[in-house]
């Protein structure tokens, strides 16, 4: 990050020299440039977010321990949520089914757990993950496997897994 400063730096004095008739206004539109650059993924990303209003709403542990030492406590079972940050699917299922009122109650008699496929370790700890994203697995407090599903679902197929899920237990 500092050398590319260095560089945009360099890059604006050499500007100036070779074009010293309009050397201001060609700095000033190297640094919004550059500026731009720099904060235009960081405004996507709260674009996004924003958008995930309703499934932000839940509560989400993303430490695999306290998930599951949390489950033991309040005698719930624990849906883990596996996906990733770019993942076309995983934001179609936030913001569909995981943002849906009535798959929000049903969610409520869980403890949620958000891991992130990138993270090797804990998503190994997940003895049936395959790597597939999104990928959602019901577990019990002692982490013994309910059932898992994969990939993406419209809200009422969700609803009605959810219901299946609930009716064998």
């Amino acid at each position: 990050m500092l050398q590319m400063k260095k560089m945009m730096h360099i890059l604006a004095c050499s500007s100036l020299l070779l074009f010293q008739s309009h050397g201001k206004e060609q700095i000033k539109v190297s640094k919004v440039n550059a500026i731009t650059s720099q904060t235009g993924s960081a405004t996507q990303d709260k674009e996004e977010n924003a958008s995930l209003g309703a499934f932000e709403a839940l509560h989400w542990e993303t430490d695999m321990d306290d998930a599951f030492a949390r489950a033991q406590k309040e005698h719930k079972d624990v849906m883990v949520m596996v996906e990733e940050k770019h993942c076309k699917w995983c934001k179609k299922m936030k913001k569909g089914a995981l943002s849906d009122r009535e798959v929000q109650d049903k969610l409520q008699s869980y403890i949620l757990l958000k891991v992130k496929r990138s993270d090797k370790k804990t998503a190994k700890r997940i003895e049936a993950f395959t790597g597939a994203i999104p990928s959602f697995y019901f577990m019990q407090p002692d982490k013994e496997m309910i059932d898992s599903v994969i990939g993406y679902f419209v809200t009422e197929d969700f609803v009605g897994y959810l219901d299946e899920i609930a009716e064998e237990q």
